[in-house]
């Protein structure tokens, strides 16, 4: 009774104190006091299969030019071993609060100043590959603490130590990422023993860290990736602003931001520059590019991501992807790709050659810039749209009118055989008469029903019709999606399904990508009506769509749930799409 007397006394005392912290803390003061008395010390998780994003606990750690800003997020239930002890000295708790996560300037340990302190939800940090498992138990709210470390001058390294135990084993498992100067410097990782970062401080796109681990993707400042597709040979390039001002001038003088109206003067400059350097040649021709796409990107945790023109600009930071697309009628047999561009102090360009086979990575020298990519796939089809063939049995119906005529015609015949001469004329001509009646009923009865496709047929038709769509959308160019059709498309409906397509079935994937057509799936045909005309139906149906895409290295996987209207008609065994309707489109993971 004692004891709990004395901890519901704690969270007044704790509230009085903290008040000129933050007014936030002061509603949760007394959750947390309960935690760090209640809660007891969890051992980190040494080996996970998840990324340093899935951490209970995350800290995010930015140098800036004179301190390191530190946004700390604590597990509830890891609170207690962010909180250094009370040493009597009368310091709240708010104040003990991440001051166990030390930060040294060369030789000096710096001293934290609290900013904010509350509690709140946590932050989704989700990467391709954590987003593969389950999600490992951790509290939905986290303690969030923004902390500043003052420096002077410029150190030259910078180490970040973790809440440790007296035999140097992490007793919490930190997620971190970090970033110097507005460039990030490492991935999603985990701070698991004191990490020493080596801060460049005149090109931060070169600042490291000692331990080789806690890095990025895309380290080099300048990157290459030669895409060879059915369709388009691309070449994607990635590179700095500061790298492009020493080949290009662009008159900003000093300027450290930048204006839209500067982003879309140095995004054509961009394109002008590039359309004419790095020549590539496909099947031993010299070819230029069609089209030149320049965008402003940005490299994270998360990857590589588009910003808008309209985003602020910083002039030293600025990253641009550059895609150059060349078209093609097939895969080439050979491509040649000369290499003029290598920024100062770099004399060797990371390079990845990809085709339907896969990727491969390789390097640029300096010394030897020349690249070739040649076809060795021995098993691979020019992908090309084909007629829809399905043969539909038809089944023959006998009406009562004409079931009636014959039947008659059976009668007359019969008592013909039985009556005098008289009698049997009379008889044989109703016997002609009901037959012929009863035949041409019949004919004009089939004449005027066409064939129904059954269950298994319906489906190969819509299937075959999605395929050549999926055909048809590789093609990059609209007069060749148009002379892609003609399998499938009678001449006068091309224009309204080729419009179709592109408004109902085209997906623009991150990076501005257009996605390709995988596979066809889970095809439900709801319905097959007849049409207004013979020989024509309109089909409902839904299926899905595995679709696929990227820029810069990066692919991008997700399915779209499609339902749609199709109007077909039948000539002989050949199917016809004469129409397209996309009622839905909801895209999935």
């Amino acid at each position: 009774m004692m004891w709990t007397r004395m901890v519901s006394m704690l969270p007044l005392r704790f509230i009085s104190r903290i008040g000129e912290y933050s007014k936030t803390w002061v509603l949760v003061g007394s959750s947390l006091v309960s935690l760090a008395f209640g809660a007891s010390q969890s051992i980190a998780d040494l080996v996970s299969p998840y990324g340093g994003e899935t951490a209970p606990n995350f800290v995010e750690l930015s140098v800036q030019p004179d301190h390191v800003r530190v946004l700390l997020e604590v597990d509830l239930n890891d609170y207690p071993i962010f909180v250094i002890p009370d040493d009597g000295s009368g310091t709240s708790l708010a104040e003990r609060t991440g001051r166990n996560l030390q930060i040294w300037a060369d030789e000096e340990e710096l001293t934290s100043t609290t900013n904010t302190i509350d509690v709140r939800p946590r932050i989704s940090r989700q990467t391709a590959s954590s987003a593969q498992y389950r999600p490992r138990p951790r509290s939905e709210n986290v303690v969030y603490v923004d902390m500043e470390f003052p420096f002077n001058g410029k150190p030259e390294r910078i180490t970040f130590i973790p809440p440790l135990s007296t035999d140097g084993i992490p007793l919490a498992s930190l997620g971190v990422v970090a970033e110097h100067l507005g460039v990030p410097v490492t991935d999603y990782r985990y701070l698991s023993q004191a990490e020493t970062m080596l801060p460049d401080w005149d090109d931060p796109w070169f600042t490291k860290f000692e331990n080789p681990n806690l890095t990025r993707h895309h380290k080099s400042p300048m990157m290459s990736f030669l895409a060879m597709e059915p369709r388009v040979v691309r070449h994607e390039i990635i590179l700095r602003l500061t790298d492009l001002e020493t080949w290009a001038d662009l008159d900003f003088e000093g300027a450290e931001r930048l204006t839209p109206d500067d982003v879309a003067r140095i995004k054509s400059g961009v394109s002008d520059f590039l359309a004419t350097r790095n020549p590539l040649a496909v099947d031993g021709k010299p070819v230029k590019p069609e089209t030149v796409q320049v965008s402003r990107i940005e490299v994270g945790a998360e990857g590589l991501r588009v910003l808008p023109d309209e985003a602020e600009a910083n002039r030293k930071t600025m990253l641009l992807g550059v895609v150059l697309s060349y078209p093609v009628a097939t895969l080439p047999h050979r491509v040649d790709l000369a290499w003029e561009l290598f920024p100062d102090g770099l004399d060797v360009i990371p390079i990845t050659l990809s085709d339907p086979a896969g990727a491969i990575p390789s390097q640029i020298y300096a010394s030897d810039s020349a690249v070739s990519w040649n076809n060795h796939l021995t098993t691979w089809k020019n992908p090309k749209t084909s007629p829809v063939v399905v043969k539909v049995a038809g089944v023959t119906q006998v009406p009562p009118i004409a079931f009636g005529l014959g039947f008659l015609c059976l009668i007359c015949a019969y008592y013909s055989l039985q009556r005098t001469n008289g009698q049997r004329l009379i008889l044989l001509g109703l016997t002609g008469a009901f037959g012929a009646a009863a035949i041409v009923t019949y004919s004009l009865n089939n004449l005027s029903t066409t064939p129904e496709p059954d269950e298994i047929a319906t489906r190969q038709i819509v299937g075959g019709l999605l395929t050549n769509i999926g055909t048809t959308m590789l093609e990059t160019r609209d007069d060749n999606a148009v002379a892609a059709m003609e399998p499938y498309v009678e001449a006068l409906n091309r224009e309204k399904v080729q419009a179709e397509i592109h408004r109902g079935l085209s997906v623009t994937l991150p990076f501005g990508a257009m996605a390709r057509v995988e596979a066809i799936s889970d095809l439900n045909v709801e319905s097959f009506a007849p049409g207004e005309e013979r020989n024509q139906h309109q089909v409902l149906a839904n299926w899905t769509a595995r679709v696929s895409g990227g820029h810069w290295g990066h692919l991008h996987r997700q399915t779209v749930s499609y339902r749609g209207l199709l109007d077909v008609s039948r000539h002989g065994d050949h199917w016809m799409l004469d129409d397209l309707t996309i009622i839905s489109a909801k895209t999935g993971g």
